[in-house]
């Protein structure tokens, strides 16, 4: 199986240092993998000089699409993920660069899974994540999309397309329908993804949770601790949704634009972050050098919404000699 990203960038962002960080930590723990990359041709011509071009030396696979001039980044990132399985031959695991790797990556998918995911923030059917989400809930009436709260629906982050028909199928309609949104001012490809398994009669098939383990929404929604903490205990990939939200305290190095940014004013990645890359499992703010799974509930998780709070519990917890 071929390990797969997707990279748009320019030298003024941070999106080739977030994939470059992804694509390190996979090599850490997967030092044999065949690694691909797409990018398209504008990212092709900045990806130059010592650090730059650092990425093209970590994959076995580097493929430029190219696009009329007039094409925004987003656009692009998105045009090349709608159609990736009709640019490489064989299996792929397509992997967002917002991420790190975890573990030995050894997904094992059944003969009759062409296209497989996760659930997005790894919520159940008509949950309240689903009934709450305005932008998703307007999103489907301006695009006259079928998807019901009933559905399952898929987050996009990570990707399993096996090399047969019925996956070019899939892509070709998600393909057809991205551009269609775009028409219609909505420029996200995750709406238009579900809605072409609800048009193909659900194809789609659920992965573990571990392989796109969506903590932040962990630290979004406590309640949620319980379900997502065992799958970060166990996690193949984390994936931490691009670089923070403004106002908010960032519980994890990778959630921080500073920390990308700094790797772009340094030119390269130091030591001291890739500690923190190959340790990512256990990089969040208070949290034990190694995960117990036995725990109910972890104190670290609230830190993003009490900060103060959580590291005065973590002092009293260390003062009082608690593990």
């Amino acid at each position: 199986m071929k390990f797969l990203y997707i990279l748009v960038s320019e030298e003024k962002d941070i999106y080739y240092e977030q994939t470059l960080v992804s694509v390190l930590s996979l090599r850490h723990y997967n030092p044999d993998a065949f690694v691909s990359l797409l990018v398209d041709d504008k990212t092709d011509r900045n990806l130059v000089g010592n650090f730059r071009a650092q990425i093209k030396d970590l994959v076995n696979e580097y493929k430029v699409v190219s696009f009329d001039e007039k094409i925004s980044g987003l656009a692009r990132s998105r045009l090349l993920k709608t159609n990736m399985r009709n640019l490489l031959e064989g299996d792929f695991l397509y992997i967002d660069g917002d991420t790190a790797i975890a573990d030995k990556l050894d997904l094992v998918v059944d003969e009759n899974c062409d296209v497989g995911a996760i659930a997005d923030l790894h919520a159940r059917e008509n949950d309240k994540y689903h009934v709450k989400h305005k932008k998703n809930n307007r999103n489907k009436q301006i695009l006259g999309f079928t998807l019901s709260l009933g559905d399952l629906f898929f987050n996009g982050g990570i990707i399993f397309a096996r090399d047969t028909a019925k996956a070019k199928e899939f892509f070709d309609k998600w393909h057809e329908l991205y551009q269609s949104c775009n028409t219609k001012g909505i420029f996200t490809d995750q709406i238009s993804f579900n809605e072409t398994n609800r048009l193909l009669g659900f194809p789609m098939k659920e992965l573990p949770g571990e392989w796109n383990c969506q903590v932040r929404e962990a630290y979004n929604h406590l309640y949620r601790v319980k379900l997502i903490y065992p799958m970060l205990c166990s996690a193949k990939i984390i994936h931490f949704f691009g670089s923070g939200i403004d106002g908010k305290k960032e519980p994890h190095p990778l959630m921080r634009k500073d920390f990308f940014e700094q790797i772009k004013k340094d030119q390269m990645v130091g030591e001291d972050k890739l500690q923190i890359i190959y340790n990512a499992k256990t990089a969040f703010v208070g949290s034990p050098k190694s995960l117990d799974v036995s725990v109910k509930f972890p104190l670290f998780f609230i830190y993003r919404q009490f900060p103060r709070l959580c590291k005065c519990l973590l002092a009293l917890k260390k003062w009082m000699g608690c593990p």
